[in-house]
């Protein structure tokens, strides 16, 4: 995992239990589509995390 420089999603994640394999999914698929821009790819994987969409999977 990179070092995060402007949303702390790790934070988020931990604290609504978003199981490691699922947030390392979150993070390869925003990052195919944000692979260049830390900072648009941060934020997606937050709002990915935060939507609890994971949780009907």
């Amino acid at each position: 995992m990179e070092k995060v420089e402007y949303f702390d999603y790790p934070k988020v994640a931990k604290e609504i239990k978003v199981p490691d394999t699922i947030l390392r999914e979150i993070e390869k698929e925003v990052k195919k589509e944000f692979p260049n821009d830390k900072m648009m790819y941060e934020l997606h994987v937050l709002r990915a995390v935060r939507s609890k969409y994971w949780q009907n999977e």
